[in-house]
């Protein structure tokens, strides 16, 4: 399988150069601009200056172009990336390949450099962000190494950097979680969650265990009969959170903001409108109290998002026409620029809700021709 790094690609383009003369620029062969564009190798750390210089971009700019990697189309046929298809990309389990070897390596790994507090943070960022804009290929590529990153910085740091350490290693198992919901894996998904609420706790950070415990909980949604579980995990997160008492950090309210639209959508489906209702105004207040449409945690959770579940929480409802109607009055242009994926699956759910009051309507009309006839008859 051809890989691409399209934008690095495009960007050196955009300037007008031939891969011949950035390698003149740079003072490295034609070849090897040929193999950092097609994702063989990655520029050493002494050339990536150069190299960012050269493209007019900063360092973190040209970081995400190297690890924005794609399939290469053949010719004829449009490029595609996983934030054009990111349900087929997600789709696929060899995603995690070099996820599940990071985890079942259980003896140290080879000696690392080693990666300061800044690096580690930069780096984790970029995964979370990879995931938001549903460029899976991406994170999953980048992941493996963030963890291992994360892990050494945590087992060499002491004193105040320590909790900040850890606070980075659990985040790094929250960005593998996701990826590993995704995909399918409710077991790796559990696993990684089960060490980002480790993490977490180490940290002493409850806004991130709660992160973790919603990660969790959407782990053992992908394992048969295991939604009762699922569901008192959540609810036990959102009862002990509202135990300390009302709070205004910004992490604390959009871990418990996320943890309550996901139990909206979770008694939706089971048939608990009330009980979805209530949680859904209980997001509803937090996201006022936190006044904007954030992405603290990478939870994305603002005003926005809980009109989003609204909608979710009604098609799981089977009521098409409410989510609709709740569809009218979303503006998912207020939301954090890196969402895609969040987008993305409101449209979604809008068209199955879109389809669902269409199929309502034809089945009604089908009743009043058969009233018709029966009245006639």
């Amino acid at each position: 399988m051809a890989l691409k790094r399209h934008r690095l690609c495009q960007r050196r383009k955009a300037l007008g150069y031939s891969q011949e003369r950035l390698a003149g620029i740079l003072g490295v062969e034609r070849s090897t601009v040929v193999r950092w564009e097609n994702a063989e190798t990655d520029p050493q750390p002494w050339h990536r200056s150069r190299i960012a210089s050269a493209l007019g971009v900063t360092l973190e700019q040209l970081d995400d172009m190297l690890v924005d990697v794609s399939v290469a189309a053949h010719r004829g046929q449009a490029m595609g990336d996983d934030a054009r298809d990111p349900a087929s990309a997600a789709a696929r389990p060899e995603l995690l390949s070099g996820l599940r070897a990071f985890l079942t390596s259980y003896l140290a790994a080879p000696a690392r450099p080693a990666q300061s507090l800044v690096e580690v943070r930069r780096a984790v960022g970029r995964v979370h962000s990879l995931y938001q804009r549903a460029s899976y290929t991406s994170a999953a590529r980048l992941l493996p190494d963030v963890l291992g990153q994360a892990a050494e910085l945590s087992s060499r740091s002491a004193g105040l950097h320590r909790r900040s350490a850890f606070r980075l290693l659990a985040a790094a198992y929250i960005a593998a979680s996701k990826l590993a919901g995704k995909v399918g894996d409710g077991e790796t998904a559990m696993l990684t969650a089960d060490r980002a609420s480790t993490a977490a706790r180490f940290a002493d950070d409850q806004a991130l265990a709660a992160v973790a415990a919603y990660q969790a909980a959407c782990g053992l949604t992908r394992l048969p009969g295991r939604a009762a579980e699922a569901e008192q995990v959540v609810r036990t997160s959102i009862e002990r959170l509202a135990s300390t008492g009302p709070t205004t950090d910004p992490d604390l309210l959009s871990a418990q903001g996320a943890l309550l639209l996901r139990a909206a959508v979770m008694t939706a489906g089971q048939g608990k409108p009330k009980d979805a209702a209530r949680f859904l105004a209980q997001a509803d207040g937090l996201a006022t109290t936190l006044g904007a449409d954030r992405n603290r945690l990478w939870t994305g959770f603002g005003p926005t998002n809980v009109v989003i579940h609204a909608v979710s929480a009604a098609v799981r409802a089977g009521s098409a026409d409410q989510a609709l109607e709740i569809g009218t009055r979303l503006d998912t242009s207020r939301l954090p620029t890196v969402l895609v994926g969040r987008r993305a699956q409101v449209h979604v759910d809008l068209a199955a809700a879109a389809m669902m009051s269409a199929r309502d309507r034809s089945i009604s009309r089908s009743k009043a021709k058969l009233v018709d006839l029966c009245l006639a008859w």
